[in-house]
């Protein structure tokens, strides 16, 4: 089985493990590699790189891989393209190791000789309980493994599964509608031969936020979609590991909590991700870097609860795939763009690319400080080719290797004093047309990362790891249907004495799909009451918050809570109210104020490193990141006074009295340490 590769912690940090010589995760990718690109990176320093190995056709109508397609047939196979592929890396990346992508998808002759299944690119739930596909993709991918062990086993450190839209194991054009593989499947899940899923009018019907008791049915559908998914992950990677045996990392894009949005993220299938972060068949999840925060002004997002995978000890790789200044703006489908029948395309965003070398490097090094600061992976995306050809962006990556290295020297751990849970399940009580998803779970990421402090992004079930009680503080973003025993770890690590909680919207509200606002009343300490009638913006520091969904709208009422804000119709919108020495806060709204949980940090005794909105910190054991959007000085509070080195620019910063100030310049993403 060639070399043996495993996931180790050193010095805080998750690493891979080769035959005993441990590897910063940090990679390429490439959907166009070439003799260039490869030996680019390769000479940067990149000894990590991943290999695609599908011919499919793309979301782009151009194929993955120039190379050519392996799986041509039933049992049916050509793994010399494989072959071509991996020697031309070899070729260029010399003691290089590499990630084997393969791409489970019906192919087109599948699809012709098979009428009767829908296309997995597309619509993954409808074929997800098709045995037959599932067997011959499955046997595909472990003849694939077994020949690239065979002949590349020394050089190969793990695999990636890809299926589903944009191989990103979405469900993305089915919009969950039934179809008759589907609902055979759904019977067997719901041990129920009368069983049927619903119809996209019920799916899709519109009201208040949560699903009524009535809409059981959808619940139950919508809560299948996902899981059905999750399972599909779960079966290929039972299968691979059937051949790997454990020696290998195995790894998927998945997961996309906060990403998604609105109704994209319960027909995308990503609910279930649970069990997929949690499994020990899995090792490593990939995610690009937040789409909804790319801008310069921007501060950086991850799309998963990367906590949750640190803290189980499983990679995250966040893949850097902004559209640099030196980007194409239109590829085509043919080697080189040579022969006359090639179709050009043009790459979505491109009007929006950099527009200068120091517009990508601020991207760049922006995106890198997020990874550093939280001991995350980061792959570079040269998604197809030239994404990153320029002088100084090459020299860039190399210094953020450079970096990596030298930080990895040394102890290096959170020290976030606020854990933040989310929750994918509680989604299944919202209704798909609230748009609830896009601010409590995507827009939230912002209020977070103006706050001014370091936070760990969990999932709610990490609620039982030991580390938790380490926390001051605890938010809950999106807990509307809590487990009992859930509830019960809750009340025994979060709501003790010295700590904050801090409740958003409608804690328990759903739970068991009751729709009992009493719940949010007994959770959060104070009295919650309910209603259909808005209550405007929220009011902080002379500004107007808004925040408006479909009913029910919340707010705190009487005498046994402080207001901290309230709506424009004078309802109290943030209460808080001291239960036994622990500082129970609650939010009607389902998201607040930057400059309000700030505040609220800083009188629960949590440490504030800047208190401007447009500079964003990344902190942890080893440094203090420091991405500066707010077009003038940024100041920084730090604990301990003294001389600090930024590892990007080699400059050096005195903080005096508690504070130190950094100057508006080109590049303004800085990683600093003592001296």
């Amino acid at each position: 089985m060639g070399c043996k590769a495993s996931i180790v912690r050193d010095n805080g940090v998750l690493k891979i493990n080769i035959d005993g010589r441990l590897y910063l995760p940090l990679s390429f990718k490439s959907f166009r590699p070439n003799y260039q690109n490869v030996s680019e990176f390769y000479e940067a320093g990149v000894r990590l790189f991943s290999v695609l190995t599908s011919g499919v056709t793309s979301a782009l109508g151009v194929p993955y891989s120039l190379y050519g397609e392996s799986w041509i047939g039933h049992g049916q196979y050509d793994f010399s393209v494989i072959d071509r592929q991996i020697n031309m890396f070899i070729e260029n990346a010399p003691d290089a190791y590499f990630a084997i992508m393969l791409q489970l998808d019906t192919r087109d002759w599948y699809l012709k000789e098979h009428p009767e299944v829908p296309n997995s690119f597309t619509h993954l739930s409808q074929i997800a309980c098709d045995e037959n596909w599932k067997r011959e993709a499955s046997e595909y991918m472990k003849q694939a493994i077994h020949y690239i062990e065979q002949k590349y086993g020394d050089i190969v450190y793990g695999y990636f599964l890809l299926c589903g839209t944009t191989t990103e194991w979405f469900s993305e054009y089915d919009y969950e509608a039934p179809h008759p593989i589907k609902n055979e499947g759904y019977k067997k899940w719901r041990n129920d031969p009368e069983a049927n899923l619903p119809q996209p009018e019920a799916l899709n019907k519109t009201g208040d936020v949560f699903l009524t008791p009535e809409e059981t049915e959808v619940y139950l559908a919508r809560k299948f979609h996902n899981e059905l998914i999750a399972d599909l992950v779960l079966y290929y990677a039972e299968e691979a590991q059937s051949v790997i045996k454990k020696s290998k990392l195995l790894g998927v894009y998945y997961g996309y909590l906060f990403e998604l949005g609105g109704r994209r993220l319960y027909d995308a299938g990503s609910l279930g991700y649970e069990k997929v972060f949690l499994s020990p068949n899995i090792d490593m999840i990939s995610s690009p870097s937040s789409y909804a925060y790319r801008k310069l002004g921007d501060p950086s997002a991850f799309m998963v609860t990367q906590k949750t995978l640190d803290a189980h000890n499983k990679i995250y790789f966040l893949e850097f795939d902004h559209i640099t200044h030196v980007a194409p703006e239109r590829i085509t489908d043919g080697l080189d763009g040579s022969a006359d029948n090639c179709k050009m395309v043009t790459i979505p965003g491109a009007g929006n690319k950099c527009k200068s070398e120091t517009e990508s490097l601020n991207l760049m090094y922006r995106d890198f400080i997020l990874c550093i600061s939280k001991g995350a992976a980061l792959w570079w995306f040269d998604m197809f080719d030239g994404w990153f050809r320029s002088k100084g962006m090459m020299e860039a990556i190399g210094k953020m290797i450079y970096i990596s290295e030298h930080l990895s020297m040394k102890p290096s751990e959170s020290i976030a004093q606020i854990a933040v849970f989310a929750d994918g399940e509680s989604m299944y009580r919202v209704r798909k047309s609230a748009n609830l998803a896009s601010v409590c779970l995507s827009d939230i990421r912002r209020t977070l990362a103006e706050c001014g402090a370091p936070y760990d992004l969990y999932s709610i079930s990490d609620i039982a790891l030991p580390e938790i009680e380490k926390y001051r503080m605890y938010i809950f973003i999106n807990q509307y249907d809590i487990d009992p025993g859930i509830k019960e770890l809750i009340n025994k690590k979060c709501r003790r004495a010295g700590k904050t909680v801090l409740w958003l919207y409608a804690p328990d509200y759903a739970t068991g799909g009751s729709l009992n606002t009493e719940n949010i009343s007994e959770i959060t300490g104070m009295t919650v009451i309910s209603g259909k009638v808005y209550h405007g913006g929220m009011l902080y520091n002379g500004r107007v918050f808004n925040y408006r969904l479909n009913p029910p709208y919340f707010s705190a009422f009487g005498s046994d809570a402080e207001a901290l804000a309230l709506f424009e119709d004078g309802a109290v919108a943030v209460a808080e109210k001291n239960i036994e020495g622990c500082k129970s806060i609650y939010c009607a709204a389902c998201n607040l104020p930057s400059d309000l949980l700030r505040d609220i940090l800083m009188y629960s005794g949590i440490f504030v490193y800047s208190k401007n909105r447009l500079v964003y910190t990344y902190i942890n054991s080893a440094g203090i990141g420091v991405y500066n959007a707010s077009g003038s000085n940024a100041e920084i509070f730090l604990n301990e006074d003294g001389v600090y080195i930024d590892l990007i620019s080699g400059k050096e910063f005195k903080c005096e009295n508690g504070m130190l100030e950094i100057k508006k310049s080109a590049i303004n993403a800085f990683f600093l340490t003592k001296k």
